[in-house]
């Protein structure tokens, strides 16, 4: 067919790209701009027999995206370019082109590992490194050793190095961008939590005279903020006009705010709009820095949504989309001089497992032997396996069961299959339980009572498609004909016993409190069913957790059948007396029901602490502050590419115990002063550590030549630092004085930003800078205003780069 191709900076690769078609996996490295998600699915289409499936990772650009491409082939969507999303797909047998989010990539994967009929696969944006598209690139190159005409093709802005490594070909292209110019509008103090974002768009907006007759694009990190903002602009500009790229808004609600026909607006987003989108007319974006994201704790199995700041790398794309069609502004919320993370976590540092588990288990292949970018860690892997064991979707070595492969088929959590699977039978007599199962499934906000959540969600599957769509399917693949209703009506024991196994990590003992505890540790809050609830629904609402609960009757036979096992290993006595015992306790709710324990002999101790730091994490036994900074600071320039170090990763660190650890343990060995510093020297290599020690040092000494130390790890848990789950910032804390003449201190490490908190002469922080000559020049005229009457004793020059760095006071200079 001959297309209309437009002529963008991707063209030029065209020959290489069709070169590159049957010779490998491709990396497809383009700017934004350049025309990737564009042009390349065309080309594909030239060169390739059979469908070629392009995942993209988001809904509503998979949805713009087919439109575009079809418009250009002069079709209609549906015919050569199709698109399967949740609750919703467009394609026909002449379909050649099918675009698709990556979880219907892996329910497609499991149920035809060859992908037959399929000529190519395509992965857009995959920096953005979600579970969903690591999984489906681990699976995939097994489906390439199983078919080498499959062609793989890998589509990102900016991709990992990892990556480059695990590809046969790679191509760059530039992208198309127009110069954007930045400025910043950092909040203003105003209470406790400084200025609501709401008031600091319109101060920004309003650096900005000609803003009305642009297209305004604003990143926001969440739903509120976006309503929040949305009534602030419709108050202040009543009648201009406002869009929201959000899952609450209607589907064409969103679709507009892309229109460029509309002509100049303002138009809402979360980091949506960061990547996968193009909006053909933004010329003004205005960046919070911020974005509301998932963190799963894998001891509590409770998803905590946190707004954090974004990476350097996304706020580079977020500048980038005001420049596409002429130069343009962006605005940046935030100070200039804090600096940001490279790159975001990887989402498999920080997701719910148990979707993970069960898939690895449908595919077949141990995890450990798939080529991923990053592996998942397997003490939570471990940990959701269990799980799915209870539930009988895996057996006793594993391997799926028959009813594990069903899951699939209802498309769901593994949680919520196996509360439909295991009551299959009783929804007829109980068709609450199906209304449970949907609200568990869309996330219905935990209510009072259980209900009352269950009469809301009744009034959403009323008036919500995707709900009916939902429970459709799943009476469908049940064999069920039932009619949902908020009804609740008494189980009988036997199935309370069987919905029990499905929550059994979330039975909960009611405490003197009138609050309810479960095995985890965590106390949530919900009306008083009794002593003793399965809490169906546990939501983090700031640091405190609630949920809603279904009152159960449990015997002693019942308690001690649902008891989870936790093991310890402890030392008891001293001296010739000393002795090592395992121990074994079972809790029910916090409850202890049991408790056994074993004496270890002297020969079995070394093997006996290895097992108990894999069973229990590398945060099952004390760290050292030394080591754990070394770790740390050691990862830190292993991501920056400063140096070549082993695996650094708790579950490489787990993997290979015996290679570094082992060799330093005995009987005699202190569980909570392990050898940590000096096994990990040792796994490091001497030198190495060394560098390490001269690239990010455990001091600095500072302009007045005084030293101090370097808090690499700042109020974090270890147990975060030993997972991977947050970034290090080195941060240091001395006198303002003590920089007087300095326009610049940073860390040997070239890349690495180090925070300064500057000090009054009492102790007490000042401002905190990444950049001292921006802070001499912007900052510490209004502090000098502020503080020198309060410390008249310590100098306060009005030129500080002329004065000598000094914490003294000025009669002893």
């Amino acid at each position: 067919m001959a297309i209309d191709y437009p002529t963008l900076p991707l063209t030029e690769l065209r020959p290489a790209f069709a070169a590159a078609m049957g010779a490998g996996s491709l990396l497809l490295e383009a700017e934004p701009g350049a025309g990737k998600s564009t042009l390349a699915p065309l080309w594909a289409l030239e060169h390739i027999d059979g469908q070629v499936w392009l995942i993209q990772p988001r809904v509503l650009p998979a949805l713009t995206l087919a439109r575009r491409l079809a418009a250009l082939l002069g079709d209609d969507v549906g015919q050569t370019v199709g698109y399967q999303v949740a609750f919703d797909r467009r394609q026909s047998k002449a379909t050649r082109l099918l675009i698709m989010t990556p979880g219907i990539l892996l329910q497609r994967l499991l149920a035809d590992p060859e992908l037959n009929g399929v000529g190519a696969v395509m992965l857009d944006e995959i920096h953005e490194r979600s579970v969903n598209q690591d999984t489906a690139w681990a699976l995939l190159q097994e489906s390439a050793l199983l078919r080498e005409d499959l062609q793989l093709v890998l589509m990102s802005a900016t991709p990992d190095a990892a990556l480059r490594q695990q590809v046969d070909t790679s191509l760059y292209s530039p992208g198309r961008c127009f110069p954007v110019e930045l400025s910043f509008c950092p909040p203003r103090e105003a209470g406790p939590r400084g200025e609501p974002l709401a008031d600091q768009l319109l101060r920004a907006l309003a650096t900005k005279t000609d803003w009305q007759t642009r297209t305004v694009l604003v990143f926001l990190p969440g739903w509120r903020a976006i309503d929040d903002c949305r009534q602030a602009l419709n108050r202040a500009f009543a009648g201009h006009p406002v869009y929201c790229l959000h899952s609450r808004v209607a589907r064409q609600e969103q679709l507009s705010a892309l229109d460029a026909t509309l002509g100049p607006r303002v138009i809402l987003a979360t980091n949506i709009a960061e990547t996968s989108l193009t909006i053909a007319d933004v010329t003004l974006v205005i960046d919070s820095g911020l974005a509301r994201e998932p963190a799963f704790e894998q001891r509590t199995c409770v998803t905590r949504l946190e707004t954090r700041r974004i990476s350097r790398a996304s706020a580079e794309q977020r500048r980038g989309r005001a420049g596409r069609v002429q130069a343009g502004f962006c605005i940046r919320l935030w100070p200039e001089s804090e600096a940001l993370a490279p790159q975001a976590l990887p989402e498999i540092r920080r997701t719910d497992y148990l979707p993970l588990a069960l898939r690895l288990a449908h595919w077949g292949t141990p995890a450990a032997q798939l080529p991923w970018l990053e592996p998942p860690g397997r003490l939570a892997l471990t940990h959701a396996q269990t799980h799915l064991q209870r539930w009988q979707l895996l057996d006793a070595d594993g391997g799926i069961t028959a009813q594990g492969e069903r899951v699939a088929a209802l498309g769901t959590h593994p949680r919520i299959a196996a509360l439909l699977l295991q009551l299959e039978d009783s929804l007829t007599d109980y068709p609450w339980l199906l209304l449970l199962a949907l609200a568990l499934h869309f996330d219905l906000p935990a209510e009072a009572t259980l209900e009352q959540w269950l009469a809301g969600a009744e009034l959403e599957l009323r008036r919500n498609k995707q709900w009916q769509q939902l429970s459709g399917r799943w009476q469908q693949t049940l064999g069920v004909a039932v009619a949902p209703n908020a009804a609740v009506t008494a189980l009988l024991p036997a199935l309370a016993g069987r919905l029990a196994q499905v929550f059994v990590d979330r039975v909960a003992h009611r405490r003197e409190s009138g609050r309810y505890r479960i095995n985890a540790g965590i106390s949530v809050q919900l009306a008083d069913v009794g002593e003793w609830a399965l809490l169906l629904q546990v939501m983090a609402r700031g640091r405190e957790h609630v949920g809603v609960g279904l009152a159960i009757q449990l015997s002693p036979a019942q308690v001690r059948q649902l008891a989870s096992a936790e093991s310890s290993l402890e030392q008891l006595g001293s001296g010739k007396r000393r002795r090592w015992v395992e121990r074994s306790r079972f809790r029910v709710g916090g409850q202890l029901v049991d408790e056994t324990e074993r004496a270890l002999t002297d020969a079995e101790v070394p093997a006996a602490i290895l097992q108990f730091i894999r069973s229990q994490g590398l945060a099952g036994v004390s760290w050292p502050p030394a080591a754990l900074s070394l770790l740390v600071r050691a990862r830190l320039l292993q991501a920056q590419g400063a140096l070549s170090l082993p695996p650094l990763s708790e579950a490489d660190l787990l993997e290979q115990l015996d290679d570094w650890l082992a060799s330093f343990l005995n009987a005699e060995s202190d569980l909570n002063e392990l050898p940590l510093l000096d096994a990990l020297r040792f796994y490091l290599g001497f030198d190495a550590a060394r560098d390490v020690n001269q690239w990010l040092p455990v001091s600095v000494e500072l302009p007045s030549g005084r030293s101090v130390l370097v808090d690499y790890l700042a109020a974090t848990a270890p147990a975060e630092w030993l997972a991977g789950s947050v970034n290090c910032e080195p941060r240091i804390a001395a006198k303002l004085q003590e920089f007087f003449g300095a326009q610049t201190f940073a860390l040997p490490a070239t890349g690495i930003p180090l925070a300064i908190e500057l000090l009054s002469p009492a102790g007490r922080p000042l401002a905190v800078t990444r950049d001292l000559a921006f802070f001499w020049r912007e900052v510490y005229p209004e502090v000098r205003r502020e503080v020198r009457g309060r410390y008249a004793k310590h100098p306060w020059p009005e030129d500080p780069l002329t004065h000598r760095p000094t914490a003294l006071v000025k009669r002893r200079l």
